[in-house]
């Protein structure tokens, strides 16, 4: 067999840095061949983490198929500059200046060196001369199984059929067809599913972080319910039925040890306590009101996240949450005090107002419990801001505020589709320090760990991937039953319901807002015909916004007809079709007629 040249990032734990016990950490890079690495558990343990390091990512515009889902759907606009890619993926197109059709090249290039390092690590695993325990060598074969399942989920998802390397290698491979691709996911889930540990890592524990039976087991749930939905199947391709998922996703409900955070508010980092221990009486109004408390990352609701910390550099920028980077509002005429405790970003995925109007009504027809009479998710959720104008001190040009507790913000003045409201559970959050400054909240909570000021560098929210209000849902619709739907949501003091994929498609919609799960939804709800999405996105409509400062009606926009012609899929980089001698073929839709220039141009 060829020896295959191993790149590997060691990395560490960051326990004693950021109370995570991260195990992701920035470390130098060695190389050594398939022949002879790994020869110990602790190598071993060096290939894994080499393989988590990939699911981080600098630019999410360029390489994360999260800031896709999140801006393509009917809960966001794009944001940004009127020419920016930005509103060009929330029309479905791609920005004519920049990267162009390549604008999803880091996205292909991180999912495929994922998979390429599990390989190796499947393939050289055998290598390790005495493992501690027939668990632990379980353990690791599990996780590389686990890790390439779901980046080739990230692929299909993304692309469709994908060619599929289950070797490390860089062999001219066409693509394979989505019955194919699926097969391997699922098999890769079932494998970890086998192979696992049925263990949970929360807070405190060396291990958080790592994949376990209970994420494959939520994921293979997560899986079943796309394909079958977005392809009109019965059974998984390789036979896996419902029945054999809804038993996996009972064992995960049962057995996990994951909880219901008592308040899903407590989730998102806007809740921390560093934010408001200050002596300038900076405080975030809205936590104090509703006496909210941050359950931390890794709190006992997640099952699988991308873990944060604070050893971003300007060559690794991907240690923070660079999603948080991306939905934070722009620096241009922003006031740190104005706004506290929100901090600055590109502006990508402001709020629809058509979303929110959608959720006031429908949390307006609920029954509630504990003396509450609205949803506390959607305050919980969005940021509502009375809009100054940055061209005359004191106006105002809209005031959106959802509760009085809400810190104003001077919109930018030369961003587009700045809407009032901001998406609050990936945002970058801010504290005061005690010399009067104010910085990212994780400087303030671990000090002395980072003398990095950019808020693109510092940002240590976990990015939760699988939470188990998700699989509680996924429950319900998988056994048609209120049971999970309801525990959901009794957490927000919502009164019990009968069962119905409706109850369910809402419920989803409002507990999973902004955590790029609804355009996948819609895909899988609409199936083959796209016609549910594309009714759905054709709502983003009958509300002003402001453009470089000025209120302004939404434009209007065939989403639908978009949706149809790219068949919900996005382009593959042309990069890659020229690198295949044209053995890769385009997706349809993205062709000249998707370039986008700007939204006065639409």
């Amino acid at each position: 067999m060829k020896k295959i040249i191993l790149s590997l990032v060691i990395l560490s734990s960051l326990a004693s840095l950021t109370a995570c016990n991260d195990f992701l950490d920035a470390e130098d890079v060695t190389r050594k061949t398939s022949g002879n690495f790994p020869a110990t558990e602790s190598e071993a343990d060096e290939m894994l983490t080499g393989i988590y390091a990939h699911l981080l990512f600098t630019s999410p515009e360029t390489s994360s198929s999260l800031y896709l889902a999140n801006i393509a759907g009917d809960e966001c606009l794009g944001g940004n500059l009127s020419y920016s890619n930005n509103c060009a993926v929330n029309f479905m197109l791609i920005a004519s200046t920049g990267s162009g059709i390549n604008v999803l090249s880091g996205l292909w290039d991180r999912c495929y060196t994922l998979i390429n390092r599990a390989n190796a690590a499947i393939q050289s695993f055998p290598n390790v001369q005495s493992w501690s325990s027939e668990a632990e060598e379980n353990r690791h074969y599990g996780e590389a199984y686990f890790l390439r399942g779901i980046t080739y989920y990230e692929l299909a998802q993304t692309f469709g059929g994908v060619p599929i390397r289950t070797e490390p290698t860089t062999d001219n491979i066409p693509r394979s067809s989505i019955d194919e691709v699926y097969t391997l996911i699922a098999n890769d889930l079932q494998k970890a599913i086998e192979l696992l540990p049925d263990v949970n890592y929360f807070y405190g524990s060396e291990m958080t972080g790592h994949a376990t039976k209970y994420a494959a087991e939520a994921y293979m749930a997560r899986v079943f319910l796309f394909y079958t939905g977005r392809y009109a199947k019965e059974t998984l391709p390789n036979g896996i039925t419902k029945d054999q998922v809804c038993k996996w996703i009972d064992d995960c409900v049962d057995n996990s040890g994951c909880e219901l955070v008592d308040d899903q508010r407590n989730i998102w980092a806007y809740t921390n306590s560093a934010t408001e221990d200050n002596d300038q009486n900076l405080r975030y109004d809205y936590v104090i009101k509703h006496g909210l408390s941050w359950a931390g990352n890794s709190c006992k609701e997640t099952l699988f996240a991308n873990k944060h910390n604070l050893k971003s550099n300007w060559t690794y920028t991907f240690w923070s949450n660079t999603m948080a980077q991306f939905n934070s509002p722009s620096a241009d005429n922003y006031s740190n005090k104005q706004s506290y405790p929100f901090g600055t970003g590109w502006g990508a995925g402001p709020v629809s107002p058509a979303f929110v109007e959608e959720w006031l009504a429908w949390s307006n027809q609920q029954q509630f419990l504990d003396g509450y009479d609205e949803d506390p998710r959607l305050t919980g959720s969005v940021w509502s801001y009375c809009a100054y104008d940055p061209n005359e001190s004191g106006k105002v040009i809209f005031d959106r505020r959802l509760d009085d507790a809400e810190p104003a913000y001077t919109v930018s003045y030369r961003y587009y589709e700045q809407t009032g409201y901001f998406n609050k559970k990936y945002i970058n959050i801010n504290a005061a320090t005690s010399d009067g400054s104010i910085t990212a909240f994780g400087r303030v909570m671990y000090p002395n760990v980072s003398n990095y000021t950019s808020q693109q560098l510092i940002q240590i929210q976990d990015y939760i991937h699988m939470r188990f209000a998700d699989v509680l849902l996924m429950q319900s619709e998988l056994e048609q039953n209120a049971t999970g739907l309801n525990r959901v949501r009794a957490r927000s003091h919502l009164a019990p319901v009968a069962y119905s994929l409706q109850a369910i498609k809402n419920e989803r919609r409002y507990e999973l807002a902004f955590e790029s799960l609804r355009w996948y939804d819609l895909l899988r709800w609409s199936g083959p015909s796209l016609e549910e999405a594309g009714q759905a996105l054709n709502a983003q409509k009958g509300f002003t916004l402001i453009n470089a400062a000025v209120e302004t009606q939404m434009v209007a926009y065939d989403y639908a007809s978009r949706l149809k012609a790219t068949q919900g899929y996005w382009p593959i980089p042309q990069t890659e079709i020229d690198l295949s001698n044209g053995v890769l073929e385009q997706n349809p839709g993205w062709d000249a007629s998707a370039y986008y220039t700007d939204w006065n141009n639409l």
